[in-house]
């Protein structure tokens, strides 16, 4: 029996090893957040800018409600069952998501480089690009990875802040 403490031991020490070598701490695995967290970002990526009026921007927003998108998540063939990619449906041609450049079945990627981790955060995003001066949503279309630049103009006659 006095081996026994030195196998416990040593398998305890197996396991801190192999924990501090994934990044997993006490809390378990660091969860990403920046799409850069997960891949990098890819050398030729299309970038589609916009510049957007923001009265436009805010009376599209009005409707949001009446005009609901869904999103649905797409799991990669690889390993994990998490998903940070939503693919999306229900895009109302008159709606806020059709004013940002957005079609049916485009794949949101990220937000401002933040990783969508709940289908709820993409429509909160999109209602918070009212207060914005510039923002960016990455997307894939037919297998195609795009970047949306939006910049948000202001009504003439009206003062610009910079952020």
């Amino acid at each position: 029996m006095i081996g026994m403490p030195k196998i416990f031991f040593s398998l305890i020490s197996v396991l801190v090893a192999v924990s501090c070598a994934t990044g997993c701490g006490p809390r378990g695995p660091r969860s990403p957040k920046f799409i850069e967290d997960i891949r990098p970002i890819p050398p030729v990526q299309k970038v589609i800018s916009y510049n957007i009026q923001r009265r436009d921007l805010k009376d599209a927003l009005t409707k949001i409600k009446e005009n609901p998108i869904r999103l649905v998540p797409v799991f990669q063939s690889v390993s994990t069952t998490e998903s940070y990619e939503y693919r999306i449906f229900d895009i109302n041609e008159f709606g806020v998501y059709s004013l940002l450049g957005l079609e049916n079945a485009d794949i949101i990627v990220a937000a401002n480089r933040y990783l969508i981790k709940d289908p709820a955060q993409f429509p909160a995003f999109v209602q918070l690009l009212a207060n914005e001066n510039n923002a960016t949503i990455e997307i894939r279309r037919g297998g195609e990875a795009r970047l949306l630049k939006y910049t948000f103009l202001p009504a003439l006659g009206q003062a610009t802040t910079t952020r």
